[in-house]
Order: C-alpha cells, then structure tokens, then sequence
C-alpha cells in the first residue's frame, strides 16, 4: 500500500478471507507543487493471467472537483498488445468496488465464457476486444455508448458477440470477399 494514496485503503479490501488475488498501487501522482488539482493514481489487481488496472483521478470543478474510479480489464487488441480496457467508470468507489469484485468472482468460479466487444468505426476501422466473461463485456459496451453519447468526435457502433459467433463472422466476410462479394 501506499501511505500517500488514503483512499487505496478501503478499496484494497478485495474481502475478508485469503484468496489469490494481489493488490498494488503502481504509480501515485500528488505533485503539491503542480497548479491545479493532481491526485491521480495507478493499482493493479493480478492473479495468474488475469489483471485488472483500477484507476482513480479528481476532476477540477469550480471551486469543488470530483473522485472517479475506473475498473479495466488488461485485454487484447486487434494487434496483439496489451490494452486495459475499461469496463467501468463511476464517481464511486463502492461501486466500482462492486464491479470488480463481480467480475473477479465470476473469474473465481471457473464459469466464464469469453466475448468479444467490437468497435466498428463509420470510416472503416474495425477494433475488436476479448473480455473472459460477458457481463464484463455488455458492461464495457454499455460504457462505450455511454461514452460516445457523451463525445459527438466518437463515431462508432458497439456489439458483443461470443467467440465462437464471432470467429463464424470473420470466416464468413473471408469467404465472401475470396468470392469478391465484399
């Protein structure tokens, strides 16, 4: 833990009883000398392959700011690096709490079918993201029109399909463009 970063405390109570998940704050900024308002930090929660990237930042207000908390899972992008995709952003950490402890324990029970989120962009580019389970994927696909909603420069449309059918579709636009059809 770190001593300069509170409020990891209670978020760090991942629960009560032993279990295989690691909790660490990678990277704490709180520059006192920096103009404006700076508290922003990195934590990561690991267990084997799985890793979860917690963000939490103030957003300036006048004369107040605002706590966000930002729950991803470290996934796959279309060119094989590795992308922390969000799944959640919230002005709460009992919340977000919340949703990584569901996530995490779906992980847990062993029951987890991977789905794809996919971003197809009007002007071409398509971005495609595995999550390990669908409720993580629908709640990244709720956040991503959740977002564009937000943003008119976000010009996308958000599915989430399950491996299986998603490999179907790719095998399919493959043929047809083979036929010259696409």
């Amino acid at each position: 833990m770190n001593p300069r970063a509170p409020h990891w405390f209670e978020f760090n109570r991942l629960n009560d009883l032993p279990n295989d998940w690691t909790f660490e704050v990678t990277e704490w900024d709180d520059d006192p000398d920096v103009e404006g308002v700076v508290d922003r930090g990195e934590a990561e929660v690991v267990r084997d392959d799985h890793r979860f990237v917690v963000n939490t930042w103030l957003e300036p207000r006048p004369r107040t700011h605002d706590r966000y908390w930002s729950v991803c899972y470290e996934t796959i992008n279309q060119d094989g690096e590795l992308e922390p995709l969000s799944f959640h952003i919230s002005k709460s950490q009992s919340i977000a709490r919340n949703n990584l402890g569901h996530a995490r324990d779906v992980l847990d029970n062993g029951d987890a079918r991977p789905h794809i989120l996919v971003r197809d962009h009007n002007d071409g580019p398509r971005e495609a993201f595995e999550y390990p389970t669908e409720h993580m994927a629908e709640k990244a696909a709720d956040l991503q029109i959740e977002l564009k909603l937000g943003n008119d420069d976000r010009d996308y449309i958000v599915s989430v399909h399950t491996v299986d059918e998603w490999e179907q579709r790719l095998q399919t636009e493959q043929s047809l463009r083979i036929r010259g059809e696409l």
